[in-house]
């Protein structure tokens, strides 16, 4: 069967059913709409990869968009495919059985599979003119066509800091520039899968949800942003009802997202709590404010007396300073869990700064990841009040509590549902993201 996925990366449930009413293309799938419990964390890069393999991110090795280099302690690099291209995903079942795949901005999928079709790459790639943007190269000549005169945008760089008006306009130019060339590549590609991520709403939500919101803490009234989010999902209807268009009748739809939203309060400092626990251990403490891996360069960290440091934005993710895996270890493997439940019982207990008890949750690694990799991912992960609170990993900080991180504020976080709906009522509803991608797979083997 054909089937044509459209992702809308951090589509929140909660906001497509209050809108439903002015979605008159979506609806048609909203209408029967699902929630499913994503990955831990509920991150873009390992969600994606889990959605489109079943695989569990421990298989991977992979917790954020970056990783952490083995052997080191600060040091983090890029994410890319070809940390992932041993395991097989949907479009390599489909492109093996000698079917045409269509993948466009797919998180995770740069440098670009070989696969029977074609490739447009998502926002790691660097530039329109990097040999990683479209495969195989011919295809440019749709992508041009596509475009006409227009410059394509592949992401928005310092959105957090960017004026919201200008911001807001250049998520709405790149939902059309996505959908153009999603449009131009259905017409003009032999396919039996399609699948098409689109990044605005993520984008938005992270910066302009305090517009959207008038019960966000720091909302800010506006009457041209106020319904701005709104109108990024009305602008995906549209496009919508011309995928509808052009597609055959006996197309599978499926609307996904990887995972969900929600308003982001507060962050909690992490590395400041496990200093003044003595968990992390100084040699000197910054006179101002540094990203630990800034502190790390200037040896103000003092790894030989260090026990767990913590890292991650929308999530916190700790390392124990485990003995034969780190380079200056102190925690033994027989002290090793007995620590994890250590500095765990301690986040759990992390308040609000008026002392009013926080909704946290604590995953140990060896409860959550299954795979050949786990040992890459942090010893402990902590959803912080239910996910309204985020994390900053910066030192020198006055206060447990911060607002923004070097890269700026975020108003939204993550929510640890997605949503998933497929035009097909025979079909098990999800529960896991391995279970959605069990669904997928029924669908293209039909």
């Amino acid at each position: 069967m054909r089937l044509l996925v459209l992702g809308i990366d951090s589509a929140e449930y909660e906001i497509l059913k209050r809108i439903e009413n002015e979605l008159p293309n979506l609806s048609q799938l909203t209408c029967k709409l699902e929630r499913y419990y994503t990955t831990v964390p509920p991150i873009t890069v390992p969600a994606w990869l889990t959605l489109f393999s079943g695989l569990n991110p421990g298989w991977f090795g992979l917790y954020d968009v970056k990783y952490r280099v083995p052997g080191t302690y600060t040091e983090f690099r890029l994410y890319n495919r070809n940390l992932v291209s041993s395991y097989r995903f949907l479009w390599d079942l489909v492109s093996e059985s000698g079917r045409g795949v269509i993948l466009c901005f797919v998180p995770g999928s740069t440098p670009p599979p070989h696969i029977n079709g074609v490739v447009v790459g998502d926002f790691f790639v660097p530039d329109v003119s990097s040999l990683d943007f479209v495969y195989p190269v011919g295809a440019r000549r749709l992508i041009a066509e596509a475009l006409g005169a227009e410059e394509y945008i592949i992401d928005v760089p310092g959105y957090k800091r960017m004026d919201p008006r200008k911001l807001f306009s250049l998520l709405l130019r790149k939902i059309d520039l996505d959908m153009k060339i999603f449009l131009k590549l259905l017409r003009h590609v032999e396919w039996s899968l399609a699948i098409c991520v689109l990044m605005s709403i993520d984008r938005a939500q992270h910066t302009l949800w305090k517009y959207f919101d008038k019960a966000h803490p720091r909302f800010v009234e506006d009457p041209e942003l106020e319904a701005g989010l709104t109108q990024l999902y009305k602008r995906v209807d549209y496009w919508f009802s011309k995928l509808l268009e052009v597609v055959p009748r006996d197309t599978a739809f499926v609307l996904m997202s990887d995972h969900g939203a929600k308003p982001m309060y507060l962050r909690v400092n992490i590395n400041e709590v496990l200093i003044r626990e003595g968990f992390l251990k100084l040699r000197e403490r910054p006179t101002k404010p540094l990203t630990l891996q800034d502190a790390d360069k200037r040896g103000l960290i003092d790894w030989d007396r260090t026990t767990a440091w913590g890292w991650g934005a929308y999530v916190g993710q700790i390392w124990i300073n485990l003995k034969g895996r780190e380079p200056r270890g102190t925690v033994s493997r027989e002290e090793y869990e007995d620590i994890c439940r250590q500095v765990g019982q301690l986040l759990e207990k992390i308040t609000s700064p008026d002392g009013t008890r926080l909704d946290n949750k604590v995953f140990y690694k060896w409860e959550i990841y299954r795979g050949t990799r786990t040992r890459y991912m942090p010893d402990i992960t902590v959803y912080f009040h239910n996910l309204h609170y985020g994390v900053n990993t910066m030192i020198g900080l006055d206060d447990l509590y911060s607002v923004e991180t070097e890269v700026g504020a975020d108003d939204c976080n993550h929510g640890e549902y997605g949503i998933f709906v497929t035009s097909l009522d025979d079909l098990p509803r999800p529960r896991t993201a391995e279970e959605v991608f069990q669904v997928l797979k029924t669908i293209v083997e039909s």
